[in-house]
């Protein structure tokens, strides 16, 4: 069974290619540079156990992660493989790609943290961007996004916690090995009737080409 949090991020990419007119297919690209892709109606048949085994292998410190601050404790996971809806959207004339997690991280210490980014789908664009301060949202669907737009998603006990505010510093861009990886930290706080939780981190993601 898919999670709610994996349910939602699958059903946002869903409608982001519904909403534009594309045929519902989504790709999942593999930092070993394999490419699978799946129709939306029938994303529930995927089996990520095998790959979230050996992707534990590809992770190392030197590689994509993410790591945050939850609750007074720091913890820190590999980021091997992303899903990502090519394109996603446009900025002027220039197309926008979504990279984000196939994996929820920190679900052995009581809670789960996805995160994504929206960012240019072409190598020299991304390579011309400046690091700084970007845009933070809950949804992409129904907030503007663009360039460097960042989403977290934040689950306890099978609770999905809104998204309320947040905030997203890029701090390198630099081309690695052929591709891209972009560094950056971000702050995001949510709630759930009442109880609001803050997260924050930050991360190191090479974007497939």
């Amino acid at each position: 069974m898919i999670s709610v949090m994996r349910r939602v991020i699958l059903l946002i990419a869903a409608i982001l290619l519904a909403s534009v007119g594309w045929s519902q297919t989504i790709n999942i690209e593999f930092k070993n540079g394999s490419t699978q892709k799946y129709n939306m109606n029938d994303i529930e048949a995927i089996n990520f156990s095998q790959d979230d085994n050996s992707s534990q292998e590809q992770g190392t410190i030197e590689g994509d992660f993410v790591k945050v601050t939850f609750e007074g404790n720091t913890y820190q996971e590999p980021m091997p493989f992303y899903f990502q809806v090519d394109p996603v959207g446009w900025n002027g004339d220039t197309p926008l790609t979504f990279t984000y997690d196939a994996i929820e991280h920190f679900k052995n210490n009581g809670f789960a943290f996805m995160l994504g980014l929206i960012h240019y789908s072409r190598q020299r664009d991304l390579l011309n961007s400046s690091p700084g301060t970007y845009k933070c949202v809950g949804n992409i669907y129904l907030d503007y996004y663009s360039n460097f737009t960042f989403t977290g998603m934040l689950e306890i006990d099978y609770k999905e916690y809104d998204f309320v505010s947040g905030t997203h510093q890029v701090t390198s861009v630099k081309e690695v090995g052929g591709k891209i990886q972009i560094e950056g930290n971000f702050t995001n706080i949510f709630e759930y009737h009442g109880d609001t939780k803050t997260i924050k981190g930050n991360y190191r993601m090479t974007i497939p080409n």
